[in-house]
């Protein structure tokens, strides 16, 4: 029998998954999670390249904030954090189960609770900081419905606003900032595609998202 090679999840820090000897019964999720990123970078990389195709001087736009933000969008970044956070943890926890050579029924051991949760956490907060601040401040529960001390009333009352804005050629979350009361909100800003582009050579080297092709206009814009 052919012997698989195993899935390399991290490719700069070597993370493999061994499917001959994997310490799973089964991962199930590292596949759905995989291609569900890849549908959500899709779906808005889609909305971008619409942006583009309706407006002749989307090149020039460095900040545009709109009212009429499709509703995908805000859903599809708290959608992406969630699930790109959840992917990256699963990550982490192969490398820590190689490198301590566990096996599944680790996980249920009490002494093990702290040092996998505490891994998998710093690997999030290392690859992807922003998303992962993202994820806890809006995409997990809206800031507002669970504050945390350090938290400003910017911060709380923008977790649930959705603070889409346009800068060629990407959405953005993040690109203002609420300022209410004397205090100002410190959410992250970043970009779901960019973001998804530029993980793609460490997790995801296979996978590409189309372009953004502006038009190409003679006219100055106003």
């Amino acid at each position: 029998m052919m012997t698989q090679p195993p899935i390399v999840l991290d490719h700069s820090l070597g993370i493999e998954l061994d499917r001959e000897n994997s310490p799973f019964n089964n991962f199930q999720a590292f596949k759905s999670n995989y291609s569900g990123l890849k549908i959500l970078a899709d779906s808005v990389r889609q909305l971008e390249c619409d942006y583009v195709a309706n407006d002749p001087y989307a090149a020039h736009v460095v900040l545009h904030t709109l009212g009429n933000i499709p509703d995908l969008v805000p859903c599809a970044f708290n959608w992406f954090s969630v699930t790109l956070v959840n992917y990256l943890r699963l990550v982490a926890l192969v490398q820590l189960m190689a490198t301590r050579g566990w096996k599944s029924g680790a996980l249920a051991d009490p002494a093990n609770r702290t040092v996998i949760r505490e891994h998998c956490t710093a690997y999030v907060q290392t690859a992807v900081p922003e998303i992962y601040r993202w994820r806890n401040k809006v995409a997990a529960h809206f800031a507002a419905t669970d504050p945390f001390r350090d938290d400003s009333l910017g911060t709380l009352e923008q977790s649930i606003m959705n603070s889409v804005s346009y800068r060629f050629p990407h959405y953005y979350v993040g690109l203002f900032q609420w300022n209410t009361a004397g205090t100002s909100a410190d959410l992250p800003t970043w970009s779901l595609t960019k973001t998804y582009e530029d993980l793609a050579p460490r997790f995801w080297p296979e996978m590409s998202l189309r372009r953004v092709v502006a038009q190409q206009s003679t006219e100055n814009p106003t």
